[in-house]
């Protein structure tokens, strides 16, 4: 039988041309540089309308603007609209660095792009996202880029803080009321009839006058800010507590934490400020600027009272300051600093609180003093964390550490332990007798001193859990855990001192003092 064979017509493909962009980024504005990106946008747009396959879909360029935060970049964030609505088939772009420095940023945007049937290509690297190890390539080199912007960002802080040492002055701000920046003397120079507003704003403060009715007056008057806006209350703190307008600067009051984020935070001490006196010449004369910082003072004791610890103290769990309590049980006032979470409604923490008084002793402790003195905590101190298991980290002026072990554990904490060590070893300072030991309900072992069982004049020393002295033995004698053995061997006698401190005497004469707080 004859075997047919249907032949079909051929029908012609139609090649459609893809639809080709380009991305160019430069990271600083300058002649040098605009030059180099007009450059790029006309090497892009050449190549693409050369290409026969290829239709030409424009050139988006940011200029002045870092590679580390793509939403940062309006030309970037519009050619990712235009490829959401079909405009764009193909991105050319000169190199990783160039599209982004920020590798979750990259893998993130090239992916979508690829889902949505997007390519990109990284001319330098000769990188096609549509490639088999592409994507793995672009992780590796996206990773280095992102190592190099970090690099550069550290060079330049070191160069910056170079010139802070050295007493190069250089401004943040070249646009200030009652001053303009002059780039040839490289100082600020007076704005006279802007300066007349000032010395007024400055005056209206010292006569009582509230912010927000300062801001109030200056926009009747018809002054406006250095940007033409009215003023508001944050605008006038912002100027009347701005050391400029005595002479002086103080640099590096805030720093940038991460160079791939580029979050700015205020310097609260963790980096070094410098602070120039006499840079220019001044608006406001050293008497009346000092008057200034008194009511600032005045003015923000009456509404928020500030102590010692306040904005000292922080959460090592949450990261929240503390803040002050006052309560009244019984009569009888009682002050501690507690984490503010938990006095903000729908907000958890477990974080320890400490009584003032307890601080203060530790304070004393960590400081070697014989008491709290105010003074010598605020010029030593930088700055506190108490950790999740209730130790306290002391950050001090100049760099160093110290960490205050939390033996002070609730009952609730303590762990069921029994030593046979401390029998006979703990004496009372107030009666002379040594401390039994004594099961309490199968909850915790406690030590008591034995003149307690006194009918006629019982001793009130205080007690102590077996825990609570094995974790005391711990911290003296420098061990990572307790051990019977050791301290059996140096340590002669425990006295218990009638505030309740333990003195630790070693075999030898030695002695070691641990302070009940």
């Amino acid at each position: 039988m004859a075997k047919i064979i249907k032949i079909e017509q051929a029908v012609p493909v139609i090649q459609t041309k893809k639809k080709v962009a380009a991305y160019a980024r430069v990271s600083m504005e300058s002649e040098r540089m605009n030059h180099s990106l007009s450059a790029q946008i006309s090497y892009y747009s050449s190549l693409i309308q050369k290409n026969p396959g290829w239709q030409y879909a424009g050139v988006y360029a940011d200029y002045g603007i870092t590679g580390t935060l793509t939403a940062k970049r309006e030309q970037f964030q519009k050619m990712l609209s235009d490829c959401e609505e079909g405009k764009i088939d193909i991105i050319l772009t000169k190199s990783i660095s160039r599209f982004a420095r920020n590798t979750v940023d990259l893998l993130e945007t090239v992916r979508h792009l690829k889902s949505i049937g997007v390519e990109v290509r990284f001319e330098k690297e000769k990188i096609h996202s549509f490639s088999e190890d592409g994507e793995l390539m672009l992780s590796l080199l996206a990773s280095f880029a992102q190592e190099e912007s970090r690099s550069i960002s550290e060079n330049c802080k070191w160069g910056i803080r170079k010139r802070f040492q050295s007493g190069e002055i250089g401004v943040a701000n070249k646009r200030i009321l009652g001053y303009r920046y002059d780039e040839v003397q490289k100082r600020y120079l007076i704005v006279p009839e802007e300066a007349e507003s000032v010395r007024w704003m400055f005056q209206m403060y010292l006569d009582d006058v509230t912010l927000r009715e300062i801001a109030d007056r200056m926009n009747r008057a018809g002054i406006r800010t250095i940007r033409g806006y009215t003023f508001q209350e944050a605008s006038v703190r912002q100027l009347i507590f701005n050391e400029v307008y005595a002479g002086d600067m103080k640099r590096q009051k805030c720093y940038i934490a991460d160079p791939i984020q580029k979050n700015k935070v205020k310097n609260h001490g963790e980096l070094p400020q410098y602070y120039m006196t006499d840079c220019h010449e001044a608006i406001i004369d050293r008497e009346t600027y000092a008057k200034v910082k008194a009511e600032m003072k005045r003015r923000a004791s009456l509404i928020n009272p500030t102590y010692c610890f306040t904005a000292k103290i922080h959460c090592g769990i949450c990261g929240a300051n503390y803040a002050r309590k006052k309560g009244i049980v019984k009569g009888r006032t009682y002050v501690h600093w507690i984490c503010r979470s938990k006095k903000e409604a729908g907000t958890t923490c477990s974080s320890v609180n400490f009584s003032e008084e307890e601080l203060k002793n530790i304070c004393a402790e960590i400081l070697d003093l014989d008491a709290f003195e105010e003074e010598v905590f605020e010029s030593r101190v930088k700055d506190i964390v108490v950790l999740e298991n209730g130790d306290v980290e002391f950050y001090l002026v100049g760099g160093e550490t110290k960490r205050w072990k939390n033996l002070h554990l609730n009952d609730t904490r303590h762990t069921v332990t029994l030593t046979d060590a401390f029998q006979g070893k703990i004496r009372c300072a107030k009666c002379g007798k040594t401390y039994h030991r004594v099961n309490s309900a199968n909850r915790w072992v406690y030590w008591y001193c034995i003149g307690k069982r006194n009918k006629v004049s019982p001793c009130d020393s205080v007690n102590y859990t077996d825990f609570q002295l094995r974790q005391i033995s711990v911290h003296i004698l420098g061990l990572d855990a307790f051990d019977e053995r050791t301290f059996t061997e140096q340590i002669e006698e425990i006295t218990v001192l009638a505030d309740g401190n333990l003195v630790y005497r070693f075999f030898g004469g030695r002695t070691a003092k641990w302070r009940r707080t």
